[in-house]
């Protein structure tokens, strides 16, 4: 007798098929839907099969060799609604499986699919801001069986979207989600095509950031990170245990000044519409276009390169002056203390320090 008869009356087909699905994993075998009737609307009766049944479909074209995971097995059940007693039975059809259970379930695409619930959970976690891999962990903690994975998760997550977005247009899209978010945005739209160009946002939680750390904030432009390839501006203070954190950030069409002014004026009406305090130091890379709209948008606050760009020159330029890996190695050891100096009197020291090992080099 197939351990799949069954006397139990289901109260839906989504409980049919959790219990089908939890029978399986534990006898060692995947259950997939074969075909469905619907009748007005309803799915009234639905028949499973095992998914080793059925055949491969030649395929003259591919030039892939996949393992034979259909054989024809020829193991079938029915489900069927009883529209008087409002409630599901399962029913096996003659025939057994062709093939032993497996032993290890995890390669049974089947079986990695999310239920209904997961992918609810998903879509609530997903509204949260919970991470992907933090959900997974969720839906495996309430579940020590689920054998889904990271890639199921980040496809539930699409299909949410693409529900949420359906009928919107893009455009529509971004800002609905900036507006129930809570951002602060200002967009720049070309003045003959009346087109997006540029988009400055700052997210809700970045003000509290910036009350509590309102004195360092450094900025840089990475390209090619998004769809459209625009230069993406990233506008970040620092705590005082050194942590980056988000304040703004601006994905603009060029990377001229005009387009850098524009981003920074709305970086400081948003804060002065807040009364909220000046930057008192900016560092960025020597990005001219950059810098020069910094020191016209905010000329009090001191200007410095960011050490790590500075750091990368100097390893690019500087090694080939260098004739053994001994020498260059001690410049760094100096050149580091120099640039961790923690007090004027200490960098002064250092770099007397490393200005002399420098001479010296130059001599030999």
């Amino acid at each position: 007798m197939s351990g799949f008869s069954t006397d139990q009356v289901f109260k839906s087909r989504e409980e049919l098929m959790e219990w089908v699905r939890n029978t399986g994993r534990s006898l060692g075998y995947a259950i997939v839907t074969k075909r469905s009737k619907a009748k007005n609307g309803y799915v009234s009766k639905v028949v499973l099969m095992c998914d080793r049944g059925g055949v491969y479909k030649s395929d003259k074209d591919s030039s892939r060799e996949t393992g034979p995971r259909k054989i024809n097995c020829p193991f079938e059940m029915v489900g069927k609604f009883s529209k008087k007693n409002g409630s599901w039975t399962l029913k096996v059809k003659p025939g057994e499986h062709n093939h032993p259970p497996g032993e290890y379930m995890e390669g049974h695409p089947i079986l990695k699919r999310l239920t209904p619930n997961e992918h609810q959970l998903v879509a609530e976690l997903t509204g949260k801001g919970v991470f992907p891999k933090d959900i997974l962990g969720v839906i495996k903690e309430r579940d020590e069986n689920n054998v889904s994975t990271i890639k199921n998760i980040y496809n539930a997550r699409d299909k949410i979207r693409a529900t949420d977005h359906k009928g919107k247009s893009l455009m529509e899209v971004l800002m609905s989600h900036l507006n129930d978010k809570g951002y602060t945005f200002e967009i720049s739209t070309n003045r003959v095509s009346n087109m997006l160009e540029d988009l400055f946002f700052v997210p809700k939680i970045s003000y509290k950031y910036f009350l509590d750390f309102p004195h360092v904030l450094l900025m840089d432009v990475t390209y090619n990170t998004n769809k459209y390839k625009l230069p993406f501006l990233e506008i970040v203070g620092v705590t005082s245990t050194n942590k980056t954190i988000s304040i703004a950030f601006a994905v603009m069409r060029k990377e001229t000044e005009e387009k850098y002014l524009w981003a920074l004026n709305c970086l400081k009406s948003t804060l002065d519409e807040r009364s909220m305090q000046q930057p008192r130091v900016i560092v960025t890379d020597r990005e001219l276009a950059l810098m020069n709209a910094c020191e016209k948008v905010f000329p009090n606050a001191t200007r410095l390169l960011c050490r790590w760009h500075v750091s990368q020159s100097i390893f690019r330029n500087c090694k080939s002056f260098f004739t053994t890996d001994h020498d260059w190695k001690i410049f760094n050891i100096m050149w580091n203390a120099l640039v961790e100096s923690q007090t004027w009197t200490s960098f002064l020291q250092n770099y007397k320090q490393l200005q002399s090992m420098l001479i010296h080099h130059q001599d030999n």
